[in-house]
């Protein structure tokens, strides 16, 4: 259930005073609701954005979405990949390295298969059995080599390179091993899977996602290069070791074909049984109270308002909130600080929330009823939508999916009637 926590009348905590409000809600699918605020304080206009989400209606579930279904792109709109996955809903994800790689910056696990390492940073994660919740998940990645009883540690999964570390890349990640530079000097291991129940060699990338057991992921040393690219895409299955300095030296020297090796992508808390998890952050409310995330992806963003985004989960954990504000539009919308946000989402009752990439990146997207094409429902701080890494979807097997060829229309006001409504917590 919903609600809010005793003691919360009146406006949020640390918000100017609200002199009046306006708003409308409408149905996106059974189990999912979007509403519409507009409201006026003392300090200019703020409006707001929120998709409620049943999670105990059997017709919704949650996915998430990459980029051109890959770690490193161009990046894609939120209403593109609402459009091509047929979701009904979705909004913007985890931060991302804008202007270069495009790839997100924490964790991704998408429908079980563990795609990206985390940084620490906080992420929204659903076990298999439907249960969601937040966490920061922290890297402890290694890699092992039983004929020379040696262990490496992973500095990352499907991440950059390191200067003077090991990187693990597989297909998904979108982009193989770059040219090294001048004087820096770089080591490719080339791994074919090993299927060791049978004994076989495979090509699958559903080798991704690891064993229950952490016996680590089986492997066979197909070539090692020294100072070259390896350029993608590679064959599925495939897994690159890109080391570095002294670890290119290191694997060099003591790596050769034909030899086995495990790949041990491990996380605390323990990724496996996750259906799927999104990077973000930070974490704004916890076990009921408002929260100073020590690990915030922009601590310097604390007390600045901007468009943010944040997700909300309630104390029972059957529904979702999904709240948008937009920002740095003075005749529209002020935007909210990190600790106005947090009040926010603690006001309106969540037990758990974390934010997730904020400013331009802002994207709320919905398809309604009868509408073949997504629509953008706030208003993107760029002035028009800023390509992302990836996107947290609602699914609904209530309503049937848009076909892809449908072309995209103008952003549309959302259906509803528009009434005045008091501005308490029940809305």
């Amino acid at each position: 259930m919903w609600a809010s926590s005793p003691g919360l009348a009146g406006p949020p905590p640390l918000w100017p005073a609200i002199k009046s409000s306006r708003g409308y809600t409408a149905r996106v699918a059974p189990g999912v609701s979007y509403s519409h605020y507009h409201l006026a304080t003392a300090d200019g206009p703020l409006t707001l954005y929120h998709l409620r989400v049943d999670l105990t209606d059997p017709t919704v579930r949650l996915g998430t979405a990459l980029a051109h279904g890959q770690l490193i792109s161009g990046d894609e709109t939120v209403s593109s990949m609402v459009a091509r996955t047929g979701a009904v809903a979705g909004v913007n994800g985890d931060f991302f390295d804008i202007g270069d790689s495009g790839m997100p910056l924490n964790i991704v696990v998408r429908d079980g298969k563990f795609l990206r390492s985390p940084t620490g940073w906080a992420a929204l994660a659903m076990s298999r059995d439907g249960t969601l919740h937040m966490a920061h998940f922290e890297w402890s990645g290694s890699v092992v080599f039983p004929a020379i009883n040696a262990r490496y540690w992973l500095a990352g999964f499907n991440t950059g390179v390191v200067p003077e570390g090991i990187v693990a890349f597989s297909n998904i990640r979108g982009y193989g091993a770059p040219v090294p530079g001048p004087g820096v000097r770089q080591t490719v291991v080339d791994l074919a899977p090993v299927e060791t129940r049978r004994g076989l060699t495979v090509a699958s990338p559903s080798l991704i996602a690891a064993p229950p057991q952490d016996d680590g992921l089986q492997y066979t040393v197909r070539q090692v290069w020294s100072q070259q690219a390896y350029y993608a895409p590679f064959p599925k299955g495939v897994l690159l070791l890109v080391g570095r300095g002294d670890a290119a030296t290191w694997l060099a020297q003591h790596v050769t074909a034909g030899m086995a090796v495990e790949v041990h992508l491990t996380t605390v808390p323990d990724w496996r049984g996750l259906h799927m998890a999104i990077g973000g952050g930070p974490i704004l409310v916890e076990n009921g109270y408002p929260v100073d995330d020590p690990n915030s992806p922009v601590p310097s963003e604390r007390n600045r308002r901007n468009p943010v985004l944040a997700a909300g989960l309630s104390r029972d954990g059957t529904t979702l909130l999904l709240v948008a504000a937009d920002g740095r539009q003075p005749r529209l919308s002020m935007g909210l600080t990190q600790p106005q946000l947090a009040a926010y989402m603690r006001w309106l009752g969540a037990y758990q929330a974390m934010a997730f990439d904020s400013g331009g990146s802002v994207t709320m997207v919905a398809r309604f009823p009868g509408r073949p094409w997504p629509t953008v429902l706030n208003s993107p701080s760029d002035g028009h939508e800023r390509p992302v890494a990836n996107a947290l979807l609602v699914f609904s097997t209530a309503i049937a999916p848009a076909p892809l060829a449908a072309a995209p229309q103008a952003p549309q006001t959302a259906p509803g009637a528009v009434f005045t409504i008091p501005y308490s917590p029940s809305h």
